[in-house]
């Protein structure tokens, strides 16, 4: 019984639309949990340790749920370090980088636009770090990453009044669904 649910386990994730699936959940509920766990991390240590901690809690936790999907495309745990490292070190980059240009030029940029394009671009560029290893299009991860951060940010700041608690998990289901599919065209290319 459980070698027949293995196999019909690995058929789910070697199938492009089975990869996705798990990749946008994963990725969801990663984020999602993450965030709600690195809340509780900002209110009990507070201040600018707190933030720097709530970064590497949900890093861990996303770089965890994608891992255990991605295990069977990419050998070791580098991918779970280089979400957990570039996450956390991206996202306090981002947050101070972000408030200090819309305090220089004030409305006129948008800081949580700015904060996901530089969030989803340090990430990337931690993850490429494993990923350049299989496909010889992985540079394409660094701009999938921003793009996919960028736009899962810009909906649910829109968004933010209306889907309360949610909020957390469209962004992140945002996220999955555009980083699966370019994962998965990236890894479609796999080094010889």
């Amino acid at each position: 019984m459980l070698k027949q649910f293995r196999t019909k386990g690995q058929i789910i994730r070697n199938s492009h639309g089975g990869f996705l699936l798990l990749w946008t959940g994963a990725t969801a509920i990663g984020y999602a949990g993450g965030g709600l766990l690195s809340g509780a991390v900002v209110r009990i240590v507070g201040g600018g340790w707190g933030l720097f901690l709530s970064f590497a809690v949900i890093s861990a936790v996303l770089g965890l749920t994608q891992w255990l999907v991605i295990r069977t495309k990419i050998m070791g745990i580098g991918w779970l370090w280089t979400t957990w490292v570039g996450g956390t070190l991206g996202g306090a980059f981002s947050s101070w980088a972000s408030f200090q240009i819309a305090i220089t030029y004030g409305d006129a940029v948008d800081l949580l636009v700015i904060y996901g394009c530089l969030r989803g671009l340090t990430t990337g560029a931690a993850q490429w770090i494993i990923l350049r290893r299989y496909s010889k299009f992985a540079d394409w991860w660094i701009v999938a990453s921003a793009g996919s951060w960028y736009v899962s940010v810009l909906v649910g700041s829109l968004l933010m009044d209306k889907l309360g608690y949610f909020l957390i998990l469209l962004v992140g289901t945002i996220y999955g669904v555009l980083s699966g599919f370019a994962l998965m065209l990236i890894l479609g290319r796999r080094r010889q």
